[in-house]
Parts: structure tokens; C-alpha cells; sequence
């Protein structure tokens, strides 16, 4: 993908893209590394090579993994494993906490089909059931919660299981860990953009999350289609997901091409979702990508890290070059989220669909 213009800006990044990060682009068979240690320790410079090198992938791939980014090794191990007994509790108690109104909670596998009009131009539209499951957990809230009070969709109280406090509890430091570092990237992603370091620090006061623990279990017979989790692209503005050995994530590039992610130990994926898709103009792509039937246990702790509700996430004017024009509406990111989860998730089961669509359950699953 060509770059394309921006408006002139003192904020001109002064350096290219590292070679490394330009050969691996250009090979296309890998995702590229990079080590953001030395931007964490304020090295001088470090901010300004990793957005030039962000600025080249998120043109051109929109995946990549990162290395020596201070989250503990022993603290995403320990939440690997409380998730894997997490799906390994009894099946009552898990449809005790199946997914409503708020999308939060458990999701049986073969329960949804997942689509998305945004890449239905790259990928035909997928009509199969996904054969994952999964507990989906937005920001942790109290009961007294405003939005938790006046029943807003999506902000809803967590339905943790009751017989797996340990699992509460790594869950809970793991996710304030990830928002941590999420707050920490954000200025490479703006001097990728050529603004200033601290410009998204208004839009992410209060952030919001989207926690999705997937366990992607062998399946013998797969229907031609069918995917352990179908193609889609990703609606965050980044989304932060631990590596995993056992194979199955795939990428798809700008030919088209499916990669399959290789491990990195200790490594962190990042890309980019919908809301800086749209922020950036189309500058920065959401990439599709999908996991396929692994060869053995597979499990996932993605991170989706979104802006306050109330931030706009129509396209920045910087980002709008030359002879351009917007081609996004202006819109709160509370007014994005809610349509694309409806547009993405696709319950198959009729009743169900019943449940989660009706305004006596809104206040039961509250």
C-alpha cells in the first residue's frame, strides 16, 4: 500500500522505517518484531523509530508483535492456566452465565455465527457456526456504577463464575496490566500519525475493554467453511493478545494471502482495529484475519483496548490529506461499539435471540 499524503505538520516524523521492518514487510511470510523496551525506559529517540516503523506496518499489514513490553511472563502463565480451568467448570453452571443484552458472559461453542460487513469486500460472507467458545468480560464495574445503574447495553456487571475465585482474580490484575501498556503505546501509534505524542491522551480518561478468553478445542469434522473463528477485523482501536505455541491465528495480507502467525516467545501481538481505522482516514488498516481448527487445545486472552465512550472517533483532520474528504461520519465511540458487536455476533439459536432482544431480559440480564 502506497503512503499517503498528510497535511504538512511540524510533527513530521525525521526517520524512515528500520530495515528490519521493511524487509519483513516486503517478504510477507512473517509478522515484524519489535522490541519496545528501550521507548519504555525513555530512551531518547526510541518513540520516534517505533512510529516510523508503526506508520510502515499499519499502512501495509496492520499485525505485529512486540517484545520486552513489562508485562510479567508469570502473570500471563498463571492467566492462561485460571483460563483454562475456567472451561473446564461444569456446563450448568457455565449456561448459568450465558451471554445476554450486555454480551458478557459465557458462549457455548457453535452458538454464533460470526460476521462483518466491514470486510465483506475482501472475504465472502460467512454463513457457518464457529466452533469456539467463550467468556466475554467488558471493564470490571460495582454495582453502583452509573452505567451499571441506568442499565446502558455493554456495561453491564461481569458474570464471573462462582466456584473459580482464582480465575476473578488473575483475570482482574491481567486486564489492568494490558490497560496499562495499552496507555503506554499510545504515543507511538500518534507519532506514527505524525501528531503530537500526547494527543489521544483525551480520548482515553476513562478507556474502555473488551476481554474475550476463547478456548479453541480440536474439532474432527469441520464443515467446508467453517472456521474456529471466522474471518473479521477487529472493532478496537488496538488489540493486545498474548502468544500462544499451539498454531491456529492467521493474517490476512495485502494480496490477499493468509499468514500464519509463528511464535515468539514471551512476545505480545498488537493491531489495529476499526475505531483507529477510522480515526486515521483508512490510513491505518483494520487487517482481517481468523483462526482455523488448531492440532491441539488452543486458548486466547485478547485484549480489545477502546477510547471513553463519549470520545469521537469520526476521522482526524491531520489525517484527512490533501484533496481528501472524511469517509467516516463523526460519531461518539459508545454510538460505533454497540452496532458493530450486533453486526460481528450472530446468534443461531432462536430462542436465545429472543432473550438477548427483548426489553424484559434487558433488565434481568442487567
Amino acid at each position: 500500500m502506497p503512503t499517503l499524503p498528510l497535511r504538512a505538520s511540524a510533527h513530521s516524523l525525521q526517520v524512515e522505517p528500520s530495515a528490519a521492518v521493511r524487509e519483513v514487510i516486503a517478504r510477507g511470510t512473517d509478522l515484524p518484531i519489535l522490541d519496545v523496551g528501550p521507548y519504555l525506559a525513555g530512551e531518547p529517540g526510541a518513540l520516534e523509530q517505533l512510529g516510523a516503523d508503526i506508520r510502515m506496518i499499519q499502512e501495509n499489514l496492520g499485525f505485529f508483535a512486540i517484545v520486552n513490553h513489562g508485562i510479567p511472563q508469570a502473570l500471563i502463565d498463571e492467566s492462561f492456566r485460571q483460563t483454562a480451568r475456567l472451561f473446564e467448570i461444569p456446563m450448568e453452571e457455565k449456561l448459568k452465565h450465558r451471554v445476554g443484552y450486555h454480551h458478557q458472559g459465557y458462549l457455548p461453542p457453535k452458538a454464533s455465527i460470526l460476521q462483518s460487513s466491514a470486510i465483506m469486500d475482501k472475504i465472502a460472507l460467512n454463513t457457518k457456526k464457529d466452533t469456539n467458545s467463550a467468556w466475554l468480560f467488558m471493564r470490571n464495574r460495582t454495582a453502583d456504577d452509573p452505567k451499571v445503574r441506568a442499565n446502558v447495553r455493554h456495561r453491564g456487571l461481569n458474570q464471573w463464575p462462582e466456584s473459580l475465585p482464582e480465575f476473578r482474580e488473575a483475570l482482574h490484575t491481567y486486564q489492568l496490566s494490558m490497560e496499562k501498556l495499552a496507555l503506554r503505546l499510545l504515543p507511538m501509534y500518534a507519532r506514527a500519525l505524525e501528531l503530537p505524542a500526547g494527543y489521544f491522551d483525551e480520548m482515553f480518561k476513562a478507556p474502555e475493554y473488551y476481554q474475550r478468553c476463547a478456548y479453541y478445542h480440536p474439532e474432527e469434522h469441520m464443515e467446508e467453511g467453517q472456521y474456529a473463528l471466522a474471518p473479521h477485523s477487529d472493532g478496537s482501536f488496538l488489540t493486545l493478545l498474548p502468544m500462544t505455541p499451539v498454531p491456529g491465528l492467521q493474517v490476512m495480507t495485502p494480496s490477499k494471502e493468509w499468514l500464519s502467525v509463528s511464535y515468539v516467545k514471551n512476545a505480545l501481538i498488537v493491531n489495529t482495529g476499526q475505531i483507529l481505522n477510522r480515526l486515521s482516514n483508512d490510513r491505518f488498516i483494520a487487517t482481517p484475519h481468523r483462526v482455523v481448527n488448531p492440532p491441539t487445545k488452543r486458548y486466547a486472552l485478547t485484549f480489545f483496548f477502546y477510547p471513553d465512550d463519549d470520545a469521537n472517533v469520526g476521522p482526524i483532520p491531520e489525517c484527512v490529506g490533501p484533496g481528501e474528504t472524511p469517509r467516516y461520519d463523526s460519531r461518539t465511540f459508545y454510538d460505533f461499539f454497540v452496532p458493530y458487536l450486533d453486526d460481528l455476533y450472530h446468534y443461531n439459536d432462536k430462542a436465545f435471540m429472543q432473550e438477548v432482544e427483548s426489553p424484559d431480559a434487558r433488565q434481568a440480564n442487567a
